[in-house]
Order: C-alpha cells, then structure tokens, then sequence
C-alpha cells in the first residue's frame, strides 16, 4: 500500500515537470522549407533550427517568430 501511493507521488510529480519543459524549434530543412516542431532538430538530418536556438516555451511564440522571419529566409512553410 504505501508502495503504491509513493509511486502514484512520484508519478504526478513527474508528469508536470515533463510538461512544463516542452519546447519548440523553428527548423528549415534542406529545401528551404520552414516549420514548427516540437523536437530539437538533429544536425546530421540536414535541418537547421532558425530563431532561438534554445527553443519556445510555447508553439504559440514559435508561430509568431517564423512569420517574422525575412520573406526570403524560407521557400514555404510546412504545418
């Protein structure tokens, strides 16, 4: 029994923590497509992340930096 209510603590400790640290990256791909993800773009893909290179808090935040982007920085947008 109190193996279960630690475990049932742990677990909706944890679930927050996990939350609150999602980010979003601005990525162009090796076409010149830009778009919105919500994973940290590898390196050896060919993706490059544009904007903050540490992510968004939120996808809302990342919308708004890649439509302020220079018009000619992307060849379209994805998503």
């Amino acid at each position: 029994m109190n193996r279960t209510i630690i475990a049932i603590t742990l677990i909706g400790l944890t679930i927050p923590a996990l939350a609150a640290s999602a980010r979003y990256y601005l990525e162009i791909d090796t076409v010149g497509n830009c778009s919105v993800v919500d994973s940290k773009p590898s390196d050896h893909a060919g993706m490059m992340i544009l904007g903050d290179k540490n992510g968004y808090a939120s996808k809302q935040d990342a919308a708004k930096a890649l439509k302020a982007l220079p018009k000619d920085k992307c060849r379209g947008i994805v998503g």
